[in-house]
């Protein structure tokens, strides 16, 4: 986890997604890339008259504008003492996501919501996390540390999605007290179980096996259930998408999770 790939917007999730970057950087002697894209179709809804009459004062304005958040970023950076660099490109904050991912070990951006304010990250989280070719760590906008120490929940269903996120997060599995490898009984998994504690164990990863029901059919509650009970401060799971819309049609858990958890999640596709 030495190379970090951080999303950069002024957005309420700025703060977070900063911050669980510093904790990787600090914890694997990391360097953070600070990757920021000109957003041009949000600066349009913002603006759309003077992008349109005067595409000079245009194009200054959204240079201030991100003058401003290097600025700002890079006084954070420069007193934490840790190494970073910072790469601007004109693309969607998404596809720029995707695209640099492919270079790095892990990508950093911030859990959906379900509002739609311009600084929406939800086609951002749900975007990276099914295309990106790194493991994708998505913290709510709010969360205040990574907690790297605590234990730390592989939502297991034995498909190659779930092993995938599993053998990425192999790092960050051995720093935690405790990994509980849970299963939720909802369709026979093809790969059992067993199969990903012996992986592990031959990792010097040792795990507690949890199986659990869905809650009232939803197994997306049972894995949220179990982590609150352990104090979890991560979920490791595979991301599911089913179309080129990734972004707003993706499997069930995966959209229930990224759109409601309170926890940190580390997704993999």
């Amino acid at each position: 986890m030495q190379s970090i790939l951080l999303h950069i917007f002024d957005d309420t999730g700025f703060e977070s997604r900063l911050q669980a970057a510093l904790d990787l950087a600090r914890a694997f002697r990391g360097h953070i890339t600070c990757l920021h894209a000109t957003p041009l179709e949000e600066y349009l809804k913002v603006d759309p008259w003077v992008a349109a009459r005067l595409p000079e004062e245009f194009s200054e304005k959204m240079k201030a504008r991100r003058i401003a958040l290097r600025s700002k970023v890079e006084g954070r950076l420069l007193a934490e003492g840790v190494e970073w660099d910072w790469v601007h490109i004109d693309d969607t904050m998404s596809r720029a996501l995707v695209r640099h991912s492919i270079m790095f070990d892990i990508v950093v951006v911030t859990l959906a919501r379900h509002s739609f304010e311009n600084d929406e990250p939800r086609t951002i989280a749900a975007a990276v996390a099914t295309g990106a070719r790194a493991p994708v760590l998505a913290v709510p906008e709010s969360h205040e540390r990574l907690r790297l120490e605590a234990p730390i929940v592989i939502a297991w269903n034995g498909s190659p999605e779930a092993a995938i996120a599993m053998r990425a997060a192999l790092p960050i599995l051995r720093l935690s007290a405790a990994v509980h490898l849970l299963e939720v009984e909802d369709k026979l998994a093809p790969y059992p179980r067993d199969l990903a504690a012996k992986y592990l164990s031959r990792h010097n990863v040792h795990v507690e096996i949890a199986q659990r029901r869905p809650i009232d059919g939803s197994v997306s509650e049972a894995i949220t259930a179990c982590a609150l009970e352990i104090d979890a401060g991560l979920i490791v799971m595979g991301a599911y998408g089913h179309s080129r819309l990734r972004e707003f049609l993706l499997g069930g858990v995966t959209r229930d999770l990224i759109f409601g958890s309170g926890i940190p999640l580390l997704l993999a596709h």
